[in-house]
């Protein structure tokens, strides 16, 4: 972070409403940091919020898709970020989404059904296209060629992200006169709380932000109690103490190598895992969200992956049972456990695993089932570093301090206690050696069988 006191003086707080009628269009190195910042507080609340979302909608193919808008989001973030430590005013560590970018993101997206989340983000959607466009036109193209390049990158996917929501909100209010009412009062809400909010720096610090009166008594999101899914999935509650995927009934592939790529299918539940920590955890930083939003993205991935496999095969939805993701009590009160359990054990142990599924389908000719697994192997490693990186942090925020060994030690001796048939001693045995208890936690497929 560069310190003001380099520049003469130059002041930290710039309005955004007043900053060029001060010099004319030309801008100082300072209120190109506070504009970007601006920015980027409103991409990081909108990357966070459509996670919470997730949980919520329960179309398959919209959740795999706002799994990647989180992500692209993020990515914005980071690459404002990148240019703003490089100016004056720079970033602190501690930094975090003021309180009135906070309150606008939760007023405009605390919705109550899916229909309603996709109106706001289209709408916020544009009001932030405005802004980047209204800076583009005001950057000095010489001077601040650098803020231009990476907001360049920024619009790199504009064009898709927007079309895909806005075919999103086209039947949002076609099914009867009282959802179109409702569709329409709730866009007319927006408008209101964009309006107080574009004029923050025009209130007076001192006195209540006139936010207008939230019309949503029941709200279906962010992060409601239980993940929901669309009905042609048929549930699968797993067992206390069952081994993972070894239950016949899941999936009509139980007794072949194939039943890797059922289990990448299944892989969107692990992305509604992260999106939960991701919507719930608060200020940590920075960078701990880059990981975590393409670690998000990447199970979202994966389970594209698995799925669109699975019906090249010829298989359909209904042949298999799909497991749940989690809600809002769980992720409240135990982010930190679901974050080191994925990356500990349920992705640390699948190397054996998912290397010799490859070999197996090398063996038979699946050239693409084999390659799919030869990219999630890529994939998992840098999930397990992001684990051992940033567990303990989670920890920490708890004021528990372990190294990775002890906090993946912890999730095994968790994952341990679901087995009623182990002995305490074993348990404890277990936990310390890692094939040995992956070999319980999980199961070997039939490599030997196409």
């Amino acid at each position: 972070m560069k310190d003001d006191k380099d520049f003469d003086g130059l002041e930290k707080k710039v309005s955004f409403a007043d900053q060029y009628t001060l010099r004319g269009r030309f801008m100082r190195p300072v209120d190109t940091s506070a504009i970007l910042k601006h920015l980027m507080w409103q991409e990081f609340s909108l990357s966070r919020i459509i996670a919470g979302w997730i949980i919520a909608i329960p179309t398959y193919d919209q959740k795999l898709q706002l799994g990647r808008h989180a992500y692209l989001h993020n990515r914005n973030v980071k690459f404002l970020r990148e240019r703003i430590v490089e100016l004056p005013g720079g970033l602190n560590d501690n930094e975090w989404i003021p309180s009135y970018v906070r309150e606008a993101f939760d007023r405009l997206f605390t919705a109550s059904s899916p229909n309603a989340f996709f109106i706001s983000y289209l709408f916020v959607l544009k009001r932030l296209h405005e802004q980047y466009d209204e800076l583009l036109l005001k950057l000095d193209p010489v001077l601040n060629a650098p803020t231009v390049d990476q907001i360049k990158l920024n619009l790199v996917e504009r064009d898709t992200e927007l079309n895909w929501v806005v075919n999103q909100t086209f039947f949002t209010d076609a099914e009867s006169e009282e959802l179109a009412l409702q569709a329409q009062n709730w866009e007319k809400y927006a408008v209101r709380v964009w309006s107080v909010f574009a004029g923050f720096n025009n209130h007076d610090m001192s006195s209540e932000i006139p936010w207008p009166i939230h019309p949503v008594q029941e709200a279906a999101g962010p992060m409601p109690e239980e993940a929901r899914l669309e009905d042609k999935f048929q549930r699968f509650e797993v067992k206390r103490g069952q081994t993972a995927y070894t239950d016949p009934e899941m999936s009509v592939l139980s007794d072949s190598v194939k039943q890797m790529i059922y289990i990448y299918a299944t892989e969107f539940t692990a992305g509604e895992s992260l999106a939960c920590v991701y919507y719930s955890v608060e200020q940590m930083p920075l960078a701990f969200y880059f990981d975590l939003a393409r670690h998000m993205w990447d199970e979202f991935r994966h389970s594209r992956m698995g799925m669109r496999r699975l019906e090249q095969l010829g298989y359909t939805i209904d042949q298999f049972k799909w497991p749940t993701g989690p809600g809002l009590q769980l992720a409240k009160n135990h982010f930190t456990e679901i974050y080191s359990s994925l990356t500990m054990i349920g992705e640390a142990c699948g190397f054996k695993k998912k290397r010799k599924s490859a070999e197996a389908f090398w063996k038979f000719g699946d050239v693409l089932s084999a390659i799919t697994v030869e990219f999630d192997l890529s994939d998992e490693r840098s999930h397990v570093d992001f684990g051992t990186k940033w567990g303990p942090e989670l920890y920490k925020r708890e004021g528990i301090i372990v190294t990775h060994q002890e906090m993946a030690e912890q999730a095994r001796l968790r994952r341990l206690n679901e087995f009623d048939a182990v002995s305490p001693e074993d348990k404890e045995k277990l936990a310390k050696n890692f094939p040995a208890f992956c070999s319980l936690h999980t199961s070997e497929l039939n490599y030997h069988k196409y």
